[in-house]
């Protein structure tokens, strides 16, 4: 199907919540789930803050940009943070770092004059990077599940499983049967607490304290974890997700915009680092996700939003547990028929403009770097339109 008859299809639907939309809600866990637990459990985030504020952005997201909108943690900043072991001061003050940068950006419309040198090509380079890494992401989660999740089958039984929900996945969102996706993770959730029988605890409200990092925190931030993190947040998770969305949803993401998503994720990340929860953004991965899942509402945001909070705000010290919970080959299955369908997108180009991006995607996916990616698509795409406008005034 084309991505102007899942606009179509986005539109139609759009005006009551659906099966779709609960699908679509835990169609990005796969990407969520072991890093906010990296997080928590290797460098001492607060459990109850980092879902209670995920969940805050993923229900104002709704409520502000009206259609189903990703919110994720930021992976490469994640991935970093986590092999070196940082302290959540060093993880905090960088998420303040971006929110002043994000918002800098959102004054002026000055994100959407800069978005307009992402042209075609380098979005899809970047979406071809990203899904890639999904793939390779939701292929590490099945060949060595963290141990964060719970009662996971000894090898190669992660790995058939894998194959096998896939192919449920694929088959529910291409016939849209979203309930068939939504029943697989059911049953794995529940299989698993059979397995497993967790004591999770009595309830108790848990209130984040608002608290600034220390100023020795925000040298090491901004070298380790912002630097390389800016361009990847502003190429995938303003412009790229602010390109899908409008190609998604057509005139029913007007409310999207470069500033907005920029001012939406400054606004988040602000709110996340005084509280004491994780770097945040809004992944055009997680967008593609959510709707190849079934996600047509902002109903699904305040699914999800609504879960979290709770989970948040109730069971901060069964986060751990709970997250474990969740079937790891389900949530790969998820993630990987996303990244597939996300690279896919580079299928509408054609030309040089293809071979860029799939040179520059590839290359960032395989160093695991996509500011790589974005930096040679931009030379590349932009070097090339200057030497034929001067090949045609030359002749």
């Amino acid at each position: 199907m084309s991505i102007l008859a899942e606009a179509t299809v986005a539109r139609e639907s759009r005006s009551r919540p659906t099966v779709g939309d609960a699908a679509g809600a835990v169609a990005d866990l796969g990407v969520l789930v072991p890093l906010a637990a990296a997080l928590i459990l290797v460098n001492g985030l607060d459990a109850g803050a980092v879902l209670l504020c995920a969940g805050v952005l993923v229900l104002a997201s709704g409520l502000v940009f009206k259609i189903p909108f990703p919110v994720q943690p930021l992976k490469a900043l994640t991935a970093v943070a986590v092999a070196r072991e940082l302290s959540p001061d060093v993880i905090h003050a960088a998420g303040l770092e971006l929110a002043g940068f994000l918002m800098l950006l959102s004054i002026g419309h000055v994100a959407d004059a800069v978005a307009r040198i992402f042209v075609k090509p380098v979005v899809r380079a970047l979406q071809l990077g990203v899904g890639t890494l999904l793939v390779i992401t939701a292929a590490k989660l099945v060949l060595d599940p963290p141990e964060v999740f719970q009662a996971t089958p000894d090898s190669p039984w992660p790995i058939l499983l894998g194959f096998a929900a896939l192919g449920c996945v694929a088959f529910a969102a291409h016939r849209r049967h979203y309930w068939a996706a939504l029943a697989l993770f059911g049953t794995g959730v529940v299989v698993t607490v059979v397995t497993v029988a967790p004591e999770l605890g009595a309830i108790s409200l848990h209130l984040p304290k608002v608290d600034l990092p220390s100023w020795s925190a925000y040298g090491s931030a901004f070298v380790l974890l912002v630097v390389p993190q800016l361009p990847l947040t502003f190429g995938n998770a303003v412009v790229a997700v602010n390109d899908l969305a409008h190609e998604y949803f057509g005139p029913d993401a007007h409310r999207v915009t470069p500033s907005r998503v920029c001012l939406s994720a400054g606004a988040g990340n602000t709110v996340s680092a005084l509280l004491g929860g994780m770097p945040m953004c809004h992944g055009a991965g997680g967008l593609t996700a959510h709707v190849r899942l079934g996600a047509r509402s902002a109903a699904m945001n305040l699914l999800l939003g609504s879960v979290f909070v709770t989970l948040g705000l109730l069971f901060s010290t069964q986060i751990p547990l709970i997250l474990g919970l969740m079937p790891v080959w389900v949530l790969a299955a998820f993630l990987m028929y996303a990244g597939l369908r996300h690279a896919l997108l580079v299928t509408d180009l054609r030309g040089s403009s293809l071979a860029i991006a799939i040179a520059a995607g590839g290359l960032g996916a395989w160093l695991g770097n996509l500011a790589v990616t974005a930096g040679l698509a931009l030379a590349l795409e932009h070097g090339l339109r200057l030497a034929r406008r001067r090949v045609r005034e030359a002749s």
